[in-house]
């Protein structure tokens, strides 16, 4: 396969602050450019909204929502226990 030359074309901007993004591949850069992809920094500063949730989802848990938690694990293994001895039953009998 006959190597194809594309000097210039391995750097580009970043829409976001104009950082020069370096690529190595071309299909690398062909895709970074379709998809009009941001440098690393600018998409770490998107995420605020995504750390928010997280803090908030490492509050503690109120005491309703523990036992709808409970039950919920109660019943997946209760149909667990169910499913294996319909499993283990010998047929023979």
């Amino acid at each position: 396969m006959r190597k194809r030359h594309w000097k210039n074309r391995k750097n580009r901007p970043c829409p976001d602050c104009g950082k020069m993004l370096t690529y190595t591949r071309k299909d690398s850069f062909d895709r970074a450019v379709g998809n009009n992809s941001v440098c690393k920094s600018c998409a770490q500063s998107d995420r605020t909204l995504a750390i928010d949730t997280i803090e908030k989802m490492k509050q503690p848990k109120s005491t309703q929502h523990k036992k709808k938690i409970s039950k919920s694990i109660t019943n997946w293994w209760e149909e667990r226990k169910d499913e294996t001895k319909w499993q283990t039953l010998n047929p023979n009998n």
